[in-house]
Parts: C-alpha cells; sequence; structure tokens
C-alpha cells in the first residue's frame, strides 16, 4: 500500500516539475521538490535553527558571499517521534552528525534571493530566461528559506597535496531509511554538489546523486536552490543501516554525460585538491521505519586517523571499514571479517578483546566489556 501510494503521487507531481522549461534544457535537474512520506521523520535539521555552538558562524555579511571561516568537528540533533503521524516532537536521544571544513548562516538567504530582494544585483545566468535564477521562470521550492551549512571550496594548503580542504556533512548509521529529503545552493548558476551513501554492505561510498558543475543542463538553477528527494527503500527492513554524507562537486569521470553523445562519461576528472564552487545546504530529512530509542554513544572525529569505534545498543560501529576480530577472554576467536560495523546481540555478557587493523596495517587492541 505505501509503494501504491508513493507511485500516485510521483505521477501526479511529475508533469508539474517540468513546465515549460523541458523545451529550453531538457536535462536541468527539476525543482520538484518534496512528497509526502507514510513513514516516521525521524532527523530534521533546519540550517535556520543552528547556532553557534553547533558549527562556527559564516563570517560575511550576507549570502552573496562565501566564507572564509570553516570548522571540523560534530554536533547532535534530536531524533524526532511522534503519536498519531502528524505532529513530531524533539526526544531526547540525539543523533551525531560530523562535519569537515563547514560553518553555518542561519540567517542568511540564498545567493539569487539575496541579490534579488536585498542588494539589488541581477542573478546569474542572465543571458537567457532558461538560466536565470531570479525565481520568476522555474519556481525555487526555498526561494524564501533562511539558513544554511556551508561546505568549503577552498584548495589544498599546499598545491595538489593532502589532506583535501573541501568541506562535507556524514550522518553514520541510520536505520530502517525510507528516503532522504535534503536542499542545496550555490553562489552562481551551473554549480554542483555530491551526495554519497554507505549501505553498510562492504562496498564503501557509492554516489546517490552527483549534480555537475560548469555545464548549462545540470544544476542549472543552483543560485535559487533545489530540494532533493532521494527513495532508499529500505523503511521495512530492521537489518538495514546507511551512512550519508554531502561535499563539495570536484569533479566526474565516471558517469555517463546525457548531454554528449550516447556512452561518453564526463571529461572532468576528480580533483579534490583545487579550488572549487560552493556547496551550502540548508535542510536535511531523514524518514525511518522505526523512531531510535538509543544513538551511536560514541561521535567520530572526521579528520582523525585512528582507529575509531563506538558500542550502542547491540552494534559495534567503527569510524570506517577495517579487518575486525573479536575474541573471548579464553582466546577463542568469534569474529574475523571486514566490516564498519558488527552485531553482538547473540554474544554472551563479558569481557572481550577487540582486534582492528586498517588497510595500512595500523592495528588497535582493546579490552572492552559487553
Amino acid at each position: 500500500m505505501k509503494n501504491f501510494t508513493k507511485l500516485i503521487i510521483l505521477i501526479l507531481i511529475l508533469p508539474l516539475s517540468v513546465k515549460s522549461v523541458a523545451q529550453c534544457l531538457p536535462y536541468y535537474t527539476t525543482n520538484a521538490g518534496w512528497t509526502e512520506s507514510e513513514y516516521y521523520q525521524i532527523i530534521d535539521i533546519d540550517a535556520e535553527k543552528l547556532t553557534g555552538t553547533s558549527l562556527p558562524q559564516h563570517d560575511k555579511s550576507d549570502g552573496t558571499a562565501t566564507s572564509s571561516t570553516f570548522g571540523t568537528g560534530s554536533f547532535t540533533t534530536p531524533v524526532m517521534a511522534t503519536t498519531d503521524g502528524i505532529t513530531y516532537t524533539e526526544t531526547s536521544v540525539m543523533w551525531p552528525v560530523n562535519y569537515y571544513m563547514a560553518c553555518i548562516a542561519p540567517t542568511f538567504y540564498n545567493s539569487a534571493y539575496t541579490k534579488v530582494n536585498v542588494t539589488g544585483a541581477n542573478p546569474s545566468g542572465t543571458a537567457t530566461n532558461c538560466t536565470l535564477n531570479d525565481n520568476s521562470f522555474v519556481t525555487s521550492p526555498i526561494w524564501d528559506k533562511k539558513g544554511f551549512i556551508e561546505l568549503s571550496r577552498q584548495p589544498s594548503a599546499i598545491a595538489d597535496t593532502p589532506p583535501s580542504l573541501h568541506g562535507y556533512i556524514e550522518i553514520d548509521n541510520l536505520p530502517q531509511v525510507e528516503r532522504i529529503q535534503w536542499s542545496f545552493s550555490a553562489t552562481s548558476y551551473k554549480r554542483g554538489v555530491k551526495c554519497d551513501i554507505d549501505y553498510h554492505d562492504g562496498n564503501g561510498w557509492q554516489p546517490l546523486r552527483w549534480e555537475a558543475s560548469n555545464n548549462n543542463s545540470y544544476a542549472t538553477f543552483a543560485e535559487q536552490g533545489y530540494q532533493f528527494e532521494e527513495l532508499i527503500g529500505n523503511g521495512d527492513d530492521p537489518e538495514s543501516l546507511i551512512s550519508v554524507r554531502w561535499r563539495i562537486w570536484d569533479g566526474d569521470s565516471i558517469h555517463f554525460d546525457e548531454t554528449k553523445t550516447e556512452g561518453v562519461t564526463f571529461t572532468t576528472v576528480n580533483s579534490p585538491y583545487a579550488s572549487q564552487q560552493v556547496v551550502r545546504i540548508h535542510q536535511i530529512k531523514i524518514f525511518s521505519g522505526m523512531i531510535p530509542e538509543s544513538a551511536p554513544n560514541a561521535v567520530f572525529n572526521p579528520n582523525s586517523n585512528e582507529i575509531q569505534y563506538s558500542i550502542s545498543g547491540n552494534t559495534i560501529r567503527f569510524s570506517d571499514e577495517f579487518n575486525v576480530e573479536l575474541y573471548n577472554i579464553l582466546g577463542k576467536q568469534l569474529l574475523n571479517k571486514k566490516t564498519k560495523s558488527i552485531d553482538i546481540s547473540s554474544i554472551d555478557k563479558g569481557i572481550y578483546i577487540l582486534r582492528v587493523t586498517d588497510d595500512n596495517g595500523k592495528r588497535l587492541n582493546k579490552k572492552i566489556r559487553l
């Protein structure tokens, strides 16, 4: 019944989303907005409601300029709960959100809105109506929405040398995710963004949505902003866990470019150490088939070179995918596999030895109590 409902909604909304833009940009990214979900909305991050205790503050005067101040760390956001499926309230369960080279601007509007309504400047893409970011040709779902998290576009401190200073936001170990809704903008038109997903299946990060920069047919209206919706489909799978991250567009050479001859990939290769374009995340909503009663009890530092782990409920989670071995106190091996998390629900309480090794041979040996 849930899938049938979603199909009807999509049938109704898709014809409305393309408008007359299709005659100009047949491959442009739609501004269709978000649809309804019958699942629980467990996460609701709104950058307008974030404070300076969450992330560093944007250091410019309005949303047309790029910040020069960024930070790395984590903040927590409350898990939401409902009794009637309509009204949601915050619970005491706080879910960790990692960020790298990011800042917040809770009172700023997107760049195009600021130009049209505050500074009086022209938005980008004024050559034709097909690219005009003034909200007249294509309506932006976040046109007058305050607040965004800005991700650093900065090049590496030493040219072409790690570490990359491109920003990202990451939320880990989300259970039974049915869909993800998020909104994004940039400071000019045809600017890209990357959203990745890790299904915790041993394959690591995979592209979920990549919108290309510097292409008139992709993310054309980035300055006025988009709402994206990703249907994950794990709402009824109690064993599923995913992680998701949003990051700077740094090129693409693996996907087909639909504006070129069929079979041709993007020619822009990944360049994580070069200066790129601004990415701003305005809202993030996560829908799940269950309301978590606990969250990971440790926040992983995304900039740490150390092996990190946390124990929450019946799961041991790791900061990356590692070779994991688990032994009882007598030295009997209970587990040996490469993974990002292990289920300990069937293991008796007691003292155990956890041995974790990364791909470079770095090892963590830890006595733990389960």
